[in-house]
């Protein structure tokens, strides 16, 4: 009977016990479980290395001036009412706009986080070309009717090796000046005519066809914007430039005959021969163009 009593008294503590802990239990605050969400990952661009593209864009050449002299009177050879030389004239034609498209190469090397420096090689085929004519003139003729002095110009395509440094925006943003060596490749053209038995242009008449290629040196400065995309390793950029080519091309032509019964170099007064001298003063190019590169982490 005591067992029974003592065995109850135990089991009664054991459940009043268990009833105290859960009131506690309910008494403690519970904190709520909070999910954090990892940081979103941004992405990171690197500029150091080789890059290559190509490009498409516009150029457009102001007139270059040109000049023209006859020492030798060939106008007393062709022109009717000439008693004097043709006049040395100056030229100077308008701007010409013609497209392009290219491809370059170049190397950047990322300095500190927002700098960079580097280097850009490229080649643009063209054709910028840019005529004038005029009549001939001399003493006391205004206008040589039938005559015709004649120049052009045609750059067949650009190149350039140029320095480029700029700075760094956002990471994949980047904005530039650029500048360094150029070269064009050039034809150029001059003629003066005076036909035979055309307007004033009786005895003989003349011609002068002159004719000449060469690739200028110059220097090249501009700028522009590129922006590295989020499928890197894709480029794209905006870029101007002048060039600058401030040589003279000078050259000279025999005057021929332009009456075929009398073919072959025209006689002159003052020299053996007659000769016209023609002249091609410096040339100023610009351009805009647009380009995609893929660059070589």
């Amino acid at each position: 009977m005591q067992r029974t009593v003592l065995g109850g008294l135990a089991a009664s503590a054991l459940l009043i016990a268990a009833s105290l802990s859960a009131v506690n239990a309910a008494d403690i605050p519970v904190k709520a479980l909070v999910y954090k969400v990892p940081p979103a990952s941004v992405a990171v661009y690197s500029w150091t290395g080789f890059y290559v593209g190509g490009e498409v864009g516009v150029g457009w050449m102001n007139a270059p001036t040109y000049t023209f002299a006859d020492p030798g009177n060939a106008a007393l050879n062709s022109c009717g009412p000439c008693f004097d030389r043709y006049n040395s004239q100056t030229l100077s034609g308008s701007s010409a706009t013609a497209p392009l498209g290219g491809i370059h190469l170049g190397y950047d090397t990322q300095v500190a986080p927002t700098w960079l420096v580097g280097v850009v090689g490229d080649f643009t085929w063209t054709h910028i070309n840019q005529s004038v004519n005029s009549p001939l003139t001399s003493l006391g003729v205004p206008a040589v009717l039938g005559s015709n002095l004649s120049f052009q110009t045609d750059v067949k395509w650009l190149a350039s090796i140029r320095a480029r440094g700029g700075f760094i925006m956002q990471s994949n943003w980047l904005i530039y000046a650029t500048g360094g060596i150029a070269w064009a490749d050039t034809n150029f053209a001059a003629n003066a005519t005076c036909p035979f038995g055309v307007g004033d242009c009786f005895f003989l008449g003349t011609t002068a066809p002159f004719a000449l290629n060469t690739t200028r040196t110059g220097l090249v400065f501009g700028g522009g914007l590129e922006w590295q995309t989020p499928a890197d390793p894709w480029r794209i950029n905006l870029e101007y430039l002048i060039y600058g080519f401030d040589r003279t091309d000078s050259g000279s032509s025999l005057f021929n005959s332009a009456n075929s019964v009398f073919p072959g170099p025209t006689a002159c007064v003052v020299t053996p021969t007659c000769s016209a001298n023609y002249s091609f003063g410096k040339l100023t190019i610009q351009t805009i163009r647009v380009g995609l590169s893929y660059a070589f982490h």
